[in-house]
């Protein structure tokens, strides 16, 4: 199976992508044979696909492309248009973001990052660039170790919403539902880090008593 140019790479990209520039990005083809056991399969252990019937996960398997990364190997860098929604079938991704204040000590390209979180097989990522115009990465991915994603992209997408309405519409449910669970955990973390700082202010004000 071939592999397929990044979302890091620089290229000229038109206004309005379509499957045939994205298909020449990944350079696999979402009609691979192999995928139509395997991908299907895979799409019903996870939780977000929980209510797509057995043949609509194998429609939205044909619109699915796969590859294998290296260890160490960029998926996607911070301030990348983003254009994937990432599903990892199997190995890790690291997601990592770039210090706005690095320390002198740095690493071989200059830069530095904090480390956000390592997601495993059955994790994803990248959701937003399935709903959002020009969306651009807030953070740089990085395959931990040899790994294999799967992913759709918005020209899949809009192809999708245009053959298969009814999955398509589904997968605009189940992504906005991916939203949803995010947007309350960062709200959750917001509350619980607003009430230790309150907590630690009162500590302060006592002690200056």
């Amino acid at each position: 199976m071939g592999g397929f140019k990044h979302e890091n790479e620089e290229v000229d990209l038109p206004e309005r992508l379509n499957i045939g520039v994205i298909k020449y990005f990944w350079q696999s083809s979402p009609y691979n044979p192999s995928k139509k056991t395997t991908i299907p399969h895979f799409l019903r252990n996870i939780i977000v696909f929980k209510d797509f019937s057995d043949y609509e996960r194998y429609i939205l398997s044909k619109f699915i492309h796969e590859r294998t990364y290296d260890n160490g190997e960029i998926i996607f860098k911070q301030g990348d248009l983003g254009i994937g929604f990432y599903l990892i079938y199997f190995g890790n991704v690291e997601i990592i973001v770039e210090k706005e204040n690095p320390s002198p000590t740095s690493t071989t390209d200059g830069l530095e990052y904090n480390l956000i979180t390592c997601l495993e097989t059955k994790d994803y990522f990248g959701e937003l660039a399935l709903l959002q115009e020009n969306s651009i990465r807030s953070a740089t991915a990085i395959a931990k170790n040899a790994c294999k994603l799967i992913g759709i992209f918005k020209p899949d997408l809009d192809e999708l919403i245009r053959v298969h309405p009814v999955v398509a519409t589904k997968l605009l449910q189940s992504v906005s539902m991916i939203i949803a669970e995010r947007l309350y955990s960062i709200t959750k973390e917001v509350k619980i880090l607003k009430y230790k700082l309150s907590k630690m202010e009162q500590l302060n004000e006592n002690e200056a008593k």
